[in-house]
Formats: C-alpha cells, structure tokens, sequence
C-alpha cells in the first residue's frame, strides 16, 4: 500500500523518457496519487514546462534538492496529495 508516489525528474532532461512514461502509466493504472518534481531547478537549463507538456494529468513542483529551493511548497504539495 503507498499513500503516495513522488516521482523525482531531473529537469535538464528530455522527459519524454521510456522510463518515465512506463514507470508514470504503471502508477496511473493502479489509481496511486502522484507528484512530479522537476529537480535542478537551479541550473540554467531546466526546462519545467516540458515536464508539465509531458504529464499533464499530475502536479509538476520545481526543486533544487542542492539549494533546498521550493521544498517548503513541495511538503504542502505532499501533504494536500495524501490527506
């Protein structure tokens, strides 16, 4: 049983990645709620928009994990997905 799945995607990366597609559908067959983060927001090249065009049906957070950037928001995002 999972009240939640967090998806952690690097955001200077094409999304459109097998694995991710595979491992987004599989959770969306069984009904789990999940949250997208797009990590590295920090770094010039991110790119949240592409993550959002890619699954469009999920939240999708920007984060720097190394800056702790947005991880305030990203805790009240959690909190609201598994209430």
């Amino acid at each position: 049983n999972m009240d939640a799945v967090l998806v952690v995607l690097d955001s200077t990366k094409n999304p459109y990645d097998q694995v991710n597609i595979t491992i987004i559908g599989n959770l969306a067959a069984r009904n789990i709620p999940v949250l997208i983060l797009g990590n590295k927001i920090d770094l010039k090249k991110a790119n949240i928009k592409k993550i959002e065009a890619a699954f469009p049906q999920y939240k999708v957070m920007g984060i720097s994990a190394e800056y702790g950037d947005n991880i305030e928001d990203f805790y009240k995002e959690l909190f609201k997905l598994v209430r």
